[in-house]
Formats: C-alpha cells, structure tokens, sequence
C-alpha cells in the first residue's frame, strides 16, 4: 500500500479516534476523582499521519492499522510515585488492558532513560452500547502514567533526541547520569515529604483530641492549621484550595494561634445559628464567618454578596447583643 492510499484511509479512521480520545480524556478524569487520586492532568492525542508513517517505516509494519496500538494516546500525569500503581489498578478494573510495561524495568542500575507505567487498553465491551463509544470496541489505546518529574524527563529527552546511552557523546553521559539519578530521588524524596507531613497530621490530631484543647504555642503552618480547623470544626468537611488561601490571609495579618483560639471561643454560641442559615459548610468557610463576624477589618477588602453581607451583619448582631 503506498503513502496516498495509506493516507486515505488514515483519514476514514480519524474522526473514532477523535472521539474515543475525548471520551477516555474525561472518563480517566472521573474516575481519578471518584477515587480521591490527586493529579496534575490528563492530556490525550490522535496520532498524526506523519508520525503513523513514520513508524510503519521504522518497524516495518505489514498490517499497520492492526499492529498500531497508539493511535490514541493518553497521559495521566501524577504527583507522587506511589499514586502509579493506584491508577493501574484502576484502569486494570474499569478497561480491558491487552498489555502493560513499566519502562523502568527496563533500564540497569547505571543507566538513565524514561521511567513511566505504559498500558494498552480497549473499552468494555458493555460501553459500546452508549453512542458516544459505538464502534469504538476494538480499537487500541496507549495511556502512559507517570510523575510529574518523570514526564520533566520524557520531554526534556525527547528534545535531546537521546534513547540510549550508546547515543551520548561519552563527556555528557556522565552529566545524564546524574540527573536522572537526581530526578528519580527527588520523586522519592517528594513522596518521603508527603508520608511524613501525613504522620505529622495524624500525631499532632490525636495528641489535641486527647487533649482536649489547641495548644496555643504550636507553631503556625498549614499543617497545624488544617488541625485547628479540624479541631474546633469537626463535623464539617476540608476544603485545600479555601484553607490555603485563609492560611496566607491569616499569615498577612500578623494572626497567632492565640488569636485565632479567642476569636473560635468566642463564637462557640453563635455556631447553631450560622449552621442553620448556610449549611453544610467547609471547616475554612465556617471559619471565614467567625472571622466577618468578630474580625471583620481582616477580610473587609472582599466584595461579598448581598445575601453573605446580610447573613455577616445579622450575625454581628447576635454577637453585639451577647
């Protein structure tokens, strides 16, 4: 078959690979956040003719809309290592994986190269009865999990069009070897970072339960602010984004824990009125309220709602009159 030919039927196949991409891209995202797997993206991509020829040519393909397998691609981009193994085994229960291979089995102990987790999947059999995946059974997917340092390397090698060390004029391969090395324990040091805050977490939260008050000379950092919250507001639900940023606003205004234990005392009683107006609410956003309430030139830059402003002021009032 040659390249016209090749081409026109590249193109009949196109648009299912167009769709079946946007629907793996969007069901991977949902169920990432089904499953509490935090990641820094999910990125997919329709391979392009040229680079299909390319390969056929390379690999001497004599069936190559058979033999392709990643015609659609999928790259599901994580912040720690320990989080791999969490996505295979999510994809290995939600597709069908015809084939997995994790590309760091493949390097010995002094070599660099690319560290990722590649599976070749198709779709469940039963999905193909909805229309957005009709007709798209058989087809092959390639998704490729990896750490964000790990897809740092994959695209900085790529552009050093580098795949082995035999490749590497000899002054240089000492310098990859060092980086790679250097990469790979910053991936594990991240992950050592992270086990370590989550202990830190869990010893400081028992220790105040058993307590039974904020001890109020802990040092002021958003670990020990989340069990602040945590403390004072139990039953409410954590919120990342909204705590960090009430974190930096605190930290602006020169608050101590001292400060923010009176101001949480304070407005103990007037707690079942604010849950009974605007409910359920975050740990930070209950706490956003004390803060309107007793300290309102803290956060008196903010352009709230007419509602939120009345809700603060009949609050106030309560707090006037106790």
């Amino acid at each position: 078959m040659d390249k016209s030919e090749l081409k026109e039927q590249f193109d009949t196949y196109f648009s299912k690979h167009e769709r079946l991409k946007d629907n793996l891209e969007e069901a991977l995202k949902v169920y990432l956040n089904e499953q509490g797997i935090p990641y820094l993206g999910v990125y997919g991509r329709v391979k392009s003719f040229e680079s299909f020829y390319e390969k056929i040519k390379r690999k001497s393909y004599t069936n190559p809309f058979h033999q392709t397998e990643d015609f659609v691609g999928l790259r599901v981009i994580l912040y720690f290592p320990s989080r791999i193994k969490d996505v295979f085994n999510l994809i290995n229960d939600k597709f069908e994986v015809v084939q997995s291979e994790d590309k760091s089995d493949n390097l010995d102990v002094n070599e660099f190269g690319y560290r990722s987790h590649h599976c070749i999947i198709t779709i469940d059999p039963d999905w193909c009865k909805t229309p957005n995946y009709d007709g798209l059974r058989n087809i092959k997917s390639e998704v490729q999990i990896r750490t964000v340092l790990m897809h740092s390397w994959a695209e900085i090698e790529h552009k050093l069009q580098y795949k082995n060390k035999e490749q590497v004029p000899r002054e240089l391969q000492r310098k990859l070897f060092l980086l790679s090395a250097k990469l790979e324990e910053a991936d594990q040091q991240f992950e050592d970072i992270k086990d370590e805050a989550n202990r830190y977490q869990k010893v400081l939260s028992d220790k105040l339960r058993m307590e039974g008050k904020f001890d109020t000379d802990l040092e002021l950092n958003l670990d020990t602010y989340k069990q602040f919250l945590l403390f004072f507001y139990p039953e409410s639900r954590h919120h990342e984004l909204m705590t960090k940023d009430q974190f930096d606003l605190l930290i602006k205004n020169n608050m101590t824990y001292s400060d923010l234990v009176d101001i949480a005392v304070k407005f103990q009683p007037f707690e079942k009125s604010l849950k009974s107006k605007v409910h359920p609410l975050a740990r930070a956003a209950v706490f956003s309220y004390v803060l309107e309430t007793i300290v309102p030139q803290i956060t008196e830059q903010f352009n709230y709602s007419i509602s939120r402003l009345k809700l603060i002021r009949e609050l106030q009032e309560e707090y006037g009159k106790a």
